[in-house]
């Protein structure tokens, strides 16, 4: 490596050569590299749907969820199987091992599904599929004060439209009406004419057809033969034969049907900005662009949208290539800001020649990260720009000590190239290991199998990209650069006067170590135990604080938005019109008489379409969702918790919800980031349900969670029906029974028809009044095997039952799942876990039989993380131990050099404490680059201490001497890290909220593990001299200590 160097330093056309290449190569590659909001994670799991319509959700249970369940056990590579059975639905979710390959998986599932033979005959054919995760970049509103089938039309034109475009692949809709076409036939008319709902289905299947019936061939080529009969609209399905009279007369479905060709009895409803809308989500497939995606609908609607009719507006909402461009202009402007700070402290300390090569070097370092991301096919997005600062401070780091070191050899030892070429040389091992142990450190993230932990691959890949591409311009074009004997310096008047006072400044720090730093070190290792032992208390002390939750966290973090989320999910037994009215009131709210709007265009004097330019409204059934769109300039002036507030106490209270959740936030990893949930499971209901009580009852006592609820609390009723010793005498069953009531009150789907670009379903079955009245039940005829009728109250009875709309199971069993809101000023969702699994959970252990929990959400990935975290820290800590050991041949030597890295911790702490927020997922990550910088400072100051102790000097005056001749670069290490990042860490903007408590991390990190660097190592290292200095089988053949 040395002659490698030598060689690059002494032949300026090969290293400049090779700077070009890489930055052209950067170059060339930037604009190549696909762009995405979030890199795409996509889960390992699998689901399984399977639709029973008409089923509630107790018999969904029992004759879909279980089977299914019971069918895929002993499925090699499934580690977690929950199921959760709703009214007409099933769905099974499969999570995954990492290593499994998916598509087997599948496959074995699907094999095993189609191997049931209990499943009722209704149901449709079970869906299976791997989720795959596709984010939605950029949605596209047709609005309109108009009929919803003129919305509907456009909007299929548009979807056709840019789905023909090159760069949209898909489209996700909201807001088309679910349609249907609807046959009602009354109890009377059936009675009337002497048939059954059957036997009406059966007649519109057999009539309504499209079928091919062969082929004639002949002489002259072939012949199809082919029936058409399919009825399409409702003209078409009045018109089909019921049955002929014996007078010749002919019944048709139109003579005794009402025909309903529209939309779903279910109540929908969506609105933008109070108008009704449709909505076409368009999606980001993986290997997409985002700006390409972005820009190709945006173009799209300039140059189409004179072309719609009259009264719709198609416009775009909810762009997030807006947030990517504003969050990437506000990186690279405080990024400049912090490289024009950083440039200006170097030119303070160093010579000129020397601040620019070194922060060029952060220039060619991130051009070789640019090509590696090319080649490996990954995407700048938010993560990877991340990545770039956090290997900012390595990387001015590294190219700061070679610089300074042939700046000082240059100085005190060997002019021009000599010195360039021997400062360089002598500082290459600790360069060279610092890159290397630092790339190990980053690894991990590149194998990490929980969703949190695939995030930051692209902060692995752009680390160690960057330090690849740092160490070649450290060490072979650098040198070449400082080589000049005579440095380039400006002849003009006002540059002279600069480096006069550029002197005084670099010699005030030279002796400022020699004559304050030197003194203070040398008292210090005569207190060597006392000082470590400051040290470590200090360590102790805020690790704990930490542990026991003093120092609030956060795993997931809240990624900002400006977006505001209202969700609410109402129970099944509220009455009819209660989510027309609860959307209506917050509609209201918003927009109404002394809502947000006109709160705060009083408040601000900002216009209503400036501060919220838009919100939407969905209502389906019993889920209401709306979202409120804030304006940047809003958010500027307002705290968005306050709007928040204000919407729901003009809200207030909704008894009739089951569940609420207001957010204005994306939390990094699985849903429910920001809740504590998880799931209780015991050997029998009664205990599950008291120990359930019990736990609810604890946690009532931890401060910061509200809205504490179980899956009990979404209980319904249903009306059960048995029969009556009566109907063995008629030969019914209570399958005959429950086919005839389903067949009236759900009815049957006789066909699924393709129109408009759509499938509709034909769905037979009574007049809605009869379906809405529980004496039509009551009164209704049941058809006996001899072709007789018996009124239902002969031979059937009902009872009322409670039921849950919605109950779930985890691995095969019966659970309750357990629910908070919380406040995250109070307490995370992990500590109040901890609370709970410390305490009651291990009494509840001991007193019911099979009792277990099993977390959920945040609490299940924090946890996943962290177990993955601590199997890879231990591997990567082994493993960077050995190569410091082998590098520097020593046993001890690594250990005192890793010992700074805990301290970084304490920094971080510190410095979330000073800042005010909780430490989170991404100050973890700031403490890899905080790691880095000092595994690389404590590097050089041992490598530099044991030279000088090569030399002759008494290892206690070498301490001292290596502290001050590295005390300059680790000082300038740390101030131009810290100012550097200073920009982004005072940034007030929404966009940097998340990014803060890395820098916070990397920045105060990095400034506490200084203090370690220049003062507890040197007395660590004094320790292992005083303690193993004696003892000769420590010692090499060549005398040299191995410790």
């Amino acid at each position: 490596m040395k002659n490698l160097i030598a060689w690059f330093a002494d032949n300026h056309v090969a290293a400049n050569l090779l700077m070009i290449l890489i930055v052209v190569g950067g170059v060339v590659s930037l604009p190549l590299l696909r762009t995405e909001v979030f890199p795409v994670v996509t889960p390992n799991e699998i689901s399984v749907n399977v639709s029973y319509l008409g089923a509630g959700p107790t018999e969904v249970e029992q004759n879909i969820t279980i089977p299914v369940e019971d069918a895929l056990r002993g499925v090699a590579n499934i580690k977690k199987m929950t199921s959760r059975s709703g009214r007409g639905s099933s769905r099974i979710t499969l999570q995954v091992e990492r290593q499994a390959n998916i598509q087997t998986v599948v496959d074995e599932v699907q094999s095993r599904i189609d191997g049931i033979r209990s499943f009722p005959r209704d149901i449709e054919p079970p869906r299976i599929r791997h989720n795959v995760q596709n984010d939605d970049i950029i949605d596209i509103i047709i609005s309109g004060v108009t009929d919803q089938k003129t919305l509907a039309t456009v909007a299929r034109r548009v979807r056709s439209e840019l789905l023909a475009l090159p760069a949209v692949n898909l489209i996700d809709a909201r807001g088309f009406p679910p349609n249907l076409i609807s046959i009602e036939v009354s109890e009377f008319d059936l009675r009337r004419l002497g048939i059954s709902m059957a036997f009406v289905a059966n007649a519109i299947s057999e009539s309504s057809v499209d079928i091919s019936v062969g082929s004639i061939r002949n002489g002259f080529g072939s012949l199809q033969i082919r029936a058409e009969g399919r009825a399409y609209y409702e003209k078409e399905f009045s018109d089909i034969t019921l049955l002929q009279q014996p007078n010749g007369t002919r019944i048709k479905l139109g003579d005794i049907a009402e025909i309903k060709d529209g939309v779903s009895e279910r109540f929908f409803l969506f609105r933008s900005k109070g108008k009704p809308s449709i909505v076409l989500e368009t999606q980001l497939s993986p290997g997409q662009d985002v700006l390409e995606l972005t820009s190709a609908v945006n173009q799209y609607l300039e140059s189409a949208n004179g072309t719609f009719p009259l009264g719709i507006d198609v416009s775009t909402w909810r762009d997030d290539s807006v947030e990517f461009y504003q969050r990437l202009e506000m990186l690279i402007s405080n990024s400049l800001t912090g490289l024009i700070l950083v440039f200006v402290l170097l030119v303070m300390f160093l010579r000129l020649d020397l601040a620019l090569w070194v922060t060029f070097g952060i220039v060619i370092a991130f051009c070789g990260a640019f090509m590696v991301m090319k080649f490996f096919d990954f995407s700048i997005n938010q993560i990877s720009l991340f990545g770039f600062l956090l290997v900012l401070g390595i990387v001015v780091d590294d190219a700061i000590v070679v610089g300074e070191g042939i700046h000082a050899t240059q100085r005190t030892r060997h002019k021009g190239l000599k010195g360039a070429i021997y400062g360089a040389q002598n500082l290459s091992l600790p360069i060279i290991l610092s890159v290397f142990t630092t790339i190990l450190a980053v690894v991990p993230l590149l194998m990490f199998e929980s969703e949190t932990g695939q995030q930051a691959r692209d902060i692995a890949v752009v680390v160690s990209g960057a330090l690849i591409f740092s160490l070649v311009e450290c060490l072979l074009i650098l040198p070449c650069h400082l080589s000049n004997p005579k440095p380039f310096e400006p002849k003009y008047e006002w540059y002279q006067k600069f480096r006069v006072f550029q002197k005084k400044v670099a010699q005030w720090l030279i002796d400022f170590a020699r004559y304050q730093y030197k003194p203070f070190i040398e008292k210090c290792l005569n207190v060597k135990y006392l000082t470590a032992s400051i040290f470590f208390s200090v360590l102790i002390l805020f690790t704990t604080a930490y542990v026991l939750g003093f120092i609030r966290s956060s795993f997931n973090p809240e990624i900002p938005s400006n977006i505001m989320r209202y969700s609410v999910e109402i129970s099944e037994t509220a009455p009819e019109g209660t989510a027309e009215r609860i959307h209506d009131t917050m509609i209201d709210a918003i927009g109404g008489l002394g809502g947000l709007e006109e709160e705060y265009e009083q408040k601000t004097g900002m216009a209503r379409n400036i501060l919220f330019p838009n919100y939407d409204s969905f209502v389906f059934g019993n889920n209401i969702r709306m979202s409120l769109e804030m304006s940047s300039e809003a958010m500027a002036i307002i705290d968005v918790e306050e709007v928040m507030s204000a919407w729901q106490k003009r809200v207030g209270e909704v008894p009739e919800a089951i569940e609420m959740s207001l957010r204005n936030s994306r939390t990094t990893g699985r849903p429910g980031g920001g809740d504590l949930s998880f799931y209780v499971s015991a050997s029998n209901d009664a205990d599950l349900e008291e120990a359930v009580e019990r736990v609810k009852l604890e946690m009532r006592d931890i401060q910061g969670l509200t809205q504490i609820y179980d899956n009990r609390d979404r209980q319904g009723q249903e009306l059960r029906l048995s029969l009556k010793p009566a109907a063995e005498h008629y030969g019914l069953t209570l399958g005959t029974l429950s086919d005839q009531v389903r067949l009236g009150f759900y009815g049957r789907i006789v066909q699924r028809i393709p129109r408009d670009g759509e499938t509709v379903d034909v769905h037979v079955r009574y007049p809605l009044d009869a379906r809405q009245n529980l004496n039509a039940l009551r009164e209704m005829y049941i058809q006996t095997p001899e072709g007789g009728e018996i009124p239902f109250n002969m031979v059937a009875e009902m009872d009322y039952v409670p039921i849950l709309n919605s109950p779930e199971r985890v691995n095969g069993q019966n659970i309750i799942k357990v629910q908070a809101r919380m406040n995250k000023n109070l307490v995370s969702p992990y500590q109040a876990y901890k609370y709970l699994e410390d305490g009651i959970f291990i009494n509840l252990k001991s007193e019911y039989s099979g009792f277990a929990v099993i977390p959920d959400g945040s609490v299940e990935e924090q946890g996943i993380f962290f177990n993955e975290l601590s199997f890879y820290l231990s591997i990567v800590l082994l493993a960077i131990y050995a190569l410091l050991a082998i590098g520097l041949r020593s046993y001890v030597e690594p250990i005192i050099i890793l010992t700074a890295v805990p301290f970084g911790f304490v920094g971080a702490l510190i410095g979330h404490l000073i800042i005010g927020m909780p430490v989170s997922l991404y100050s973890f990550l700031g403490l890899f680059a905080a790691a880095g910088v000092v595994i690389n400072d404590n590097l050089v100051l041992v490598d530099c201490i044991k030279n000088l102790k090569k030399e002759g000097m008494n290892f206690t005056d070498a301490i001292a001497e290596g502290g001050r001749m590295r005390f300059r670069a680790i000082i300038l290490t740390s101030i131009t890290t810290f100012i550097g990042l200073t920009p982004i860490m005072l940034e007030t903007s929404y966009q940097a909220i998340f990014i803060i408590p890395m820098v916070v991390s990397l920045t105060f990190g990095v400034l506490f593990a200084t203090m370690i660097t220049l003062i507890l190592v040197p007395c660590l290292y004094d320790i292992k001299e005083t303690i193993v200095g004696n003892f000769s089988f420590l010692r090499s053949r060549d005398g040299e200590r191995l410790v």
